[in-house]
Order: structure tokens, then C-alpha cells, then sequence
């Protein structure tokens, strides 16, 4: 049976499928090109739904099932992959409500004696160990797909197994089991056999196993059918099959993921649920080989950042810093370990490793075990590779996204530090653009909508202008006027537009990372502007000609000129000084977290002053 050789076609398999939600999904996945398996105990409403979809049998089969049964779907799934070689999904959707009153009012009478009869566990039965059996089945077969794919498993949960009704009070325990077991198993199956378990988590909807939701709901409190499918795609599209032991609640018109619970005690409760390998060996015949596990009885040691673009501007300034803080070591991610920079800081004895942005799997890689990760990309360096503005901005997003994700997956991440900017497209209605600050914060924003557990312990800072722009950024640059020896510094901004200034771009982001981490949980969710100065254009220019001893003269010009002069560079500086003409982008309120709160040392920081005395030999 196993030799035998598969079809292309994708194959799902639907429990419950006889009516209700599972013979939507049903439709559903035909219609998305799935062969499709029905399963439910009323043969004749099963038959009927699958010769709907298709009436010649060939991409549609039904097979009563028990699933309360371990032995009838044992039967179940044997049938499907004799008929198709393959099994692709699995939707455990099978389910009943409560089939009895467990609370026994009318026994308030009965003597001491009279004990109350068994309870009927069916809803146990079907609805928690019924998914427990699929799982364990699936994966069996799932293994054996063709060129060792895996698959995906999805279980319809409830949003009582979260928010508990008394009315169901077994269905909402039974359900409440079943979302534990995906977050649970979710990791486990991913690393070790590429198959992803998700949950999807329905309010309340019209079926027919329990009706009168329509009379006891109001319209928008109850799950559209449109939305409960986006639920399910949400996960079907997950092409990469990155996506496991989530919760997805499916909330009217919209989707809201639900993440891990809160560490209302902090260390204790990630201690508690870490995965500790001896005994998962112990247990199931082999490590769990996942990130953040104890590979033995702990001990105490220094914690790990992990430095995205370590060989840059920013994240070289966080390693410059992080590698001398007593309790931390440094692990410096980039994509070329072989550069010269890299191999500088290997010689510093610091661990340097490979990570591709567009990689989520190399990330996930490099992360694991760290306790913190400063993350940045790089929207320029697409822009000098050729790419639009806009292009630039998309392929940083989903660099962004990459990254965050493969965070979120680290279980022994304590802090995300996420370098990002103000975004003229958020502050005025996508009146003004200014891409390569607008998609760092569509990073920030879909942090916080689709990563909330991560966002829970996300940093977000803010960098403003690097005063080494005007040593080494020709655009940024006092230029020599021929004749006058007059240096001449040309921009499209006003000279007493005012500009946040990040300083010293080699200290500077490591001494706010620093401080980030020494504060901690207060730090949570906040953001930080990093530079303690705002200073206008000309202000700047004159201090750099007292330095210097170069008379500097500040020419303001158009944006349009300065396109034409620079191009798509030109172009995004200008649109950038122009947000700041408008408004103050780095204008703090209740959502950042100050200089003070962090404990930041103005002694310590390097402003623009300082940066260009330290430079004034290259000019």
C-alpha cells in the first residue's frame, strides 16, 4: 500500500463532514482543488454531500467513522490512502455538545445513598480524544506522503474552550483540551516531521447540531461563514508551513489570533512549561531538538542577543556595546561570515553566523537559545540594488516579517528590540510617502496584529539622522565650492527644520539596546527614540564648520531638483525632510518609554558634537 505511487492532486481529509461546518469545509477544499475525504456516522447524509461535490466519485469518497473509535478511523484513514496514496490536510472537525446535565439539579432530594448515575463523556470522547486519535493517524500516514512533505492538520476548537460557557460545561473543558493539545504537540510535529496543527476557534454559528444560535445571538455577535473559512485558509496558505500550535478565533467579520498565555510570574511560568530533554527522551524515544530546550539540568551562564546586521551601521553599534556587558554574550547574524567584517569580529571572539532574511528557516536556526534579538533590515540596499522605492519598502516588509516570525518561534526569547521609524504614510492618511520609514512601521503594526505574543515583549526603537551621514553619505555631504574653498551643503528641507539625531551611530544603539534589557518588562511594548538632541539643519552645519574649520553654507533647494540630481535617493531624503517640515515625526506620548525611565546616561551618549570631533579627520 505504501509503494504505491501518489497522485498529484492534493488529498484533505473532513471529519464531521455530514453536515454543519464540516460539510462546508468539504465544499470548500473541492472548490480549492482538494480530492476530498468525508467522514461522519450518517452514511446516507455523507454519500449524499459527497456525490454533491462530485458525482462521479472520482475527487470525492465518503467513509463512516466513529471517532469517538480509534479502530474506526484506524479504518477510515486506510481507506482513504488506498483509494489516493496521500493525505495533505486533515480538518478534525468532528463534535457534539454536552449530552447530559453534569450539575444534577434534580437530584437536590436524593438521599445520601442514591448516587447520581455516570456521566455520559460522549462530548469528551468525540470532541478531545476523537482529535487526539486523528492526530496520532494522521501523522502515521502524513509521513508517508511523497518526497517526505508532511502536511497540515487543522481541529476546529470553540471560543468556549477559551471564554467558558456553564451552559456546555463538558464541551468548553473538552474544547479548552483540545486547544492545549495543538499549542502543545504544534512545535513537536513541525520540527520533527514537517506537519503543522492549528486550531481555528468559532463564536457562535448556525449548524445544525445546534440550532437557535440566530435567535440566541445577535447578527454581529456570530461567526460569518465567510470568516470561518478565512480561518482555515489562513493555514492552507501557509506555503512554507511555518504556521503551527496556533489559535485562530474567527470573530464575526474579522480574525484574531490567539497567542501563548501570559507569564503572569515571569520566570517561574517559562521555566515551568521549558521542555526539559532527558525526560522528553525518557518519554517519547528521542530529544525534542527544539529551540530553547534544557539539554541538561540548568545552569547559570550569560544570556545570548542575537544582532541582526551586525556588520552595519546599527547593529555594529549594539555589538560595539553588548559585547562588554557582564552576563551577556553576543551572537552577530549576517549573510556573509567570510566578509572582512565578520571575520573582524570572530577574531573578537564573538559568534558569528549565518541568516538570510529571506530565509525564515536560517533565522529560526540562528535564534535558537537566545534570550534577546536586536532586529534591522535594510530598505537602501535594495534601492541600490535597482528597486523602486516601493518595491524596496515591500521586499523590507517582508524581510521585517521574516524576522519577527522566526522570534516569535523562539520559546527562549525573553526581549524583541525592533528598529523601525515614524511613517508619514501612517501620520497623514497616505497624503505623503516616505517608504523607507512607511514598511518598518508595517512591520511594527503586523508585529502587534498578527505576533500579540511577541509584541508583548517587543521594544520598538526609533533612529532619526546619523551625524556620520555627513562624512560618508555623498548626498549628505559638505561639498567644496571650486574657487572659495567654501564647503556647500545642499538639501531639499528648510535650515531651521528641526531633525532627531541618533549621534554616534557606533555606541548609541547599543547603549539604548542595554538599557532596553536592564529594564525590562517596563520596557514592554513601548517606544524608545534614540539621540537626545534635535537640532535644525543649519544648527548642524555650523557646529560641523567649527569643528571642521571649513566655512559650511547651507543652499536649500527643491525635491524635484534634487531628483533630478540624485534620483530615487534624492527623491526619498527629500520626501523624508519634507515629513519632518509638517510635523515633528519623533514627537514622543504615552506609548514611549524615556531616556529617563531607561536610566540612560547622558555622559555616555555620543551626540552630534562628539560624533563629528571623533570624524573631523576625514573631512
Amino acid at each position: 500500500m505504501g509503494d504505491s505511487i501518489p497522485d498529484v492532486k492534493k488529498v484533505a481529509l473532513v471529519t464531521g463532514a455530514t453536515s454543519g461546518i464540516g460539510s462546508w469545509l468539504a465544499a470548500h477544499l473541492h472548490e480549492r482543488g482538494y480530492r476530498v475525504a468525508l467522514c461522519g456516522r450518517r452514511e446516507k447524509e455523507g454519500q449524499d454531500v459527497a456525490l454533491s461535490l462530485d458525482s462521479s466519485g472520482d475527487s470525492t469518497m465518503f467513509v463512516k467513522c466513529d471517532v469517538s473509535s480509534y479502530e474506526s478511523q484506524a479504518e477510515m484513514f486506510q481507506a482513504v490512502w488506498k483509494k489516493w496514496n496521500r493525505l495533505d490536510v486533515l480538518i478534525a472537525n468532528a463534535g457534539c455538545a454536552d449530552r447530559d446535565s453534569k450539575y444534577n439539579f434534580g437530584r437536590r432530594d436524593a438521599v445520601v445513598d442514591d448516587l447520581p448515575p455516570k456521566p455520559d463523556t460522549s462530548c469528551t470522547e468525540i470532541d478531545f480524544k476523537g482529535a487526539m486519535y486523528s492526530t496520532t493517524l494522521a501523522t502515521h500516514f502524513m509521513r508517508h506522503n511523497p518526497n517526505g512533505k508532511g502536511g497540515k492538520i487543522i481541529v476546529t476548537g470553540s471560543m468556549i474552550g477559551i471564554c467558558p460557557c456553564a451552559t456546555f460545561p463538558e464541551y468548553c473543558a473538552a474544547k479548552a483540551a483540545v486547544h492545549q493539545w495543538v499549542r502543545t504537540v504544534g512545535p513537536v510535529l513541525l520540527k520533527k516531521d514537517n506537519i503543522s496543527i492549528n486550531c481555528v476557534m468559532p463564536g457562535g454559528i448556525e449548524t445544525p447540531a445546534m440550532p437557535g444560535f440566530s435567535e440566541a445571538f445577535l447578527p454581529e455577535q456570530m461567526t460569518l461563514r465567510s470568516t470561518l473559512f478565512s480561518g482555515y485558509d489562513l493555514f492552507l496558505e501557509d506555503e512554507q508551513n511555518v504556521k503551527t500550535g496556533q489559535l485562530v478565533e474567527t470573530a464575526h467579520d474579522k480574525l484574531v489570533p490567539w497567542g501563548h498565555p501570559e507569564y503572569k510570574s515571569g520566570a517561574f511560568a517559562k521555566r515551568t512549561e521549558k521542555i526539559y530533554e532527558p525526560w522528553f527522551d525518557m518519554m517519547h524515544g528521542e530529544r525534542s531538538e527544539l529551540a530553547g530546550a534544557l539539554q541538561g539540568p540548568p545552569v547559570r551562564g550569560p544570556k545570548i542577543i542575537a544582532v541582526t546586521g551586525a556588520t552595519g551601521s546599527q547593529g555594529g553599534g549594539v555589538v560595539n556595546i553588548m559585547k562588554n556587558v557582564p552576563g551577556w554574550k553576543v551572537k552577530a547574524l549576517t549573510r556573509n561570515t567570510t566578509s572582512n567584517a565578520a571575520k573582524k569580529l570572530a577574531e573578537e571572539g564573538i559568534e558569528v553566523v549565518m541568516a538570510d532574511f529571506d530565509d525564515e528557516s536560517s533565522l529560526r536556526q540562528a535564534f535558537e537559545g537566545v534570550h534577546a534579538i536586536f532586529a534591522v533590515t535594510n530598505w537602501w540596499e535594495h534601492l541600490f540594488q535597482g528597486k523602486t522605492q516601493q518595491e524596496a519598502g515591500e521586499i523590507e516588509e517582508e524581510q521585517g516579517i521574516n524576522i519577527a516570525r522566526a522570534a516569535a518561534a523562539t520559546h527562549s526569547l525573553e526581549h524583541y528590540i525592533w528598529s523601525t521609524t515614524p511613517s508619514a504614510k501612517r501620520r497623514f492618511g497616505g497624503k505623503l510617502l516616505t517608504p523607507h520609514m512607511d514598511y518598518k512601521a508595517n512591520v511594527d503594526a503586523r508585529i502587534k496584529s498578527e505576533l500579540p505574543n511577541l509584541a508583548a515583549k517587543t521594544t520598538y526603537l526609533y533612529f532619526g539622522y546619523y551625524p556620520q551621514n555627513m562624512a560618508f553619505f555623498p548626498l549628505i555631504k559638505p561639498i567644496e565650492y571650486p574657487g572659495n574653498g567654501h564647503f556647500i551643503q545642499t538639501l531639499p528641507t528648510k535650515p531651521d527644520a528641526k531633525i532627531l539625531l541618533s549621534g554616534d551611530m557606533t555606541v548609541n544603539p547599543g547603549i539604548w539596546v542595554r538599557q532596553v534589557l536592564a529594564t525590562g518588562e517596563e520596557a514592554y511594548g513601548k517606544y524608545a527614540n534614540i539621540g537626545l538632541e534635535k537640532w535644525t539643519f543649519q544648527e548642524m552645519l555650523d557646529v560641523w564648520s567649527e569643528i571642521t574649520g571649513k566655512k559650511g553654507v547651507f543652499i536649500e533647494t527643491t525635491i524635484d531638483a534634487w531628483t533630478e540630481l540624485w534620483g530615487p535617493a534624492g527623491n526619498e531624503l527629500g520626501l523624508q525632510f519634507k515629513f519632518g517640515e509638517m510635523c515633528d515625526p519623533w514627537e514622543v506620548d504615552d506609548k514611549f518609554i524615556s531616556p529617563k525611565e531607561l536610566s540612560i546616561d547622558a555622559n555616555e551618549v555620543v551626540g552630534f558634537r562628539g560624533t563629528i570631533e571623533g570624524l573631523k579627520g576625514l573631512f
